[in-house]
């Protein structure tokens, strides 16, 4: 049986943060129902025959706003409907939505992984990029979910207002403390049609320069290596997530929920992200069928985010000798910026902030 991913996307959140562009709203108590319904209309829906699932992650969205009633409803549907041998089973949250007894539950489920989005422990950097919790509840948060014996991986950002490079190996340094087993250390993008592009667009609010924002992320990576999170892909570090490395290694993954992804065979597809329509059944839709040509350039391209590159005997089993001759003319020219071996092909440590103009140039 082919191995699948599986992935929820639940869109509620308690409110919308000033950076997200995500498919993300603010709570209603039936509309959270009705939503459920659907989603697990669709999962039902699907023909899982031939397919194991080992990981399932729940993203939003904040998923941990959900019930513990409406959770279980979809993780019972999830167990009906899938013929599982998980390896991770992962919930996203925020600190104010974590609590005791929904940990607890989740434990019980067979959530073996959970990501709680801090960005920052600088009460002033949080009040500017819109986060309902403070320092002193995401601090609380990460030693009630480290305890609870679960992994725990801990979102943080840089590049955000107010940010400085002490306030970021001060923030780190604590998330460590707590005993967290990963961080993602993220780069904030500035997404139009956000709060916070409106105010940096108005010099209400300044961000970091370039520069700074290499200078914290070369900081990130020093101070979270020394403490033995080593990074594994350009924005993680520590235990590696399974289920995202199925997305850089193209593993087939199915995605569940409004504007929820998937990758199936070898074509893409997609739901809608208008709630009316998901919630009156709106069929998917295809978004491309990849040749093996593009496959080749993708697995290339995803592969060398991360730290291990792209593994030369993997990538020959898929794409032959004559795929491996293509993809070294196609790095010739900054050749000086890999290391290359026997065994694989990666970015040189050094050059990881060049990943986005190298990995361009594939494509």
């Amino acid at each position: 049986m082919k191995k699948l991913s599986v992935y929820i996307h639940i869109p509620f959140c308690k409110s919308k943060c000033a950076y997200c562009d995500f498919v993300s709203f603010k709570c209603n108590e039936e509309s959270v129902k009705k939503y459920v319904q659907s989603l697990i209309a669709e999962i039902n829906n699907f023909d899982s025959s031939g397919y194991v699932v080992d990981s399932i992650f729940f993203g939003g969205g904040t998923p941990t706003y959900l019930s513990e009633e409406l959770f279980e409803s979809i993780v019972n549907c999830i167990n009906k409907n899938f013929k599982l041998d998980l390896k991770e089973f992962t919930v996203e949250g925020n600190p104010d939505s974590y609590t005791k007894t929904k940990v607890e539950l989740y434990k019980s489920l067979g959530v073996t992984r959970l990501s709680v989005g801090v960005q920052s422990l600088n009460d002033k950097v949080l009040s500017c990029i819109g986060r309902v919790h403070n320092s002193a509840k995401a601090i609380e948060c990460l030693n009630m979910l480290v305890n609870s014996g679960l992994d725990v991986n801990c979102d943080m950002m840089i590049g955000l207002p107010n940010q400085t490079l002490n306030i970021v190996k001060n923030d780190l340094k604590q998330v460590i403390a707590c005993g967290v087993k990963s961080v993602s250390c993220y780069s904030l993008i500035l997404e139009e049609d956000t709060p916070l592009y409106k105010n940096v667009q108005t010099g209400k609010i300044v961000l970091p320069n370039e520069d700074l924002t290499v200078d914290m992320y070369d900081l990130a990576v020093k101070t979270l290596q020394k403490s033995g999170l080593n990074r594994y892909e350009i924005s993680n570090f520590g235990k590696p997530c399974l289920h995202n490395i199925g997305y850089w290694k193209l593993k087939e993954y199915i995605g569940f929920g409004l504007s929820a992804h998937s990758f199936i065979g070898n074509t893409r597809f997609y739901n809608t992200s208008n709630f009316d329509n998901y919630i009156n059944g709106s069929e998917r839709m295809v978004e491309e069928v990849l040749t093996l040509e593009n496959m080749r350039k993708e697995y290339a391209m995803l592969s060398l985010r991360m730290d291990e590159g792209i593994i030369i005997e993997d990538y020959v089993k898929l794409f032959g000798i004559d795929g491996l001759n293509k993809l070294f003319e196609e790095i010739d020219n900054n050749i000086q910026y890999y290391n290359v071996s026997k065994k694989n092909i990666a970015i040189k440590p050094e050059f990881i902030y060049m990943s986005n103009s190298l990995i361009a140039e594939l494509i």
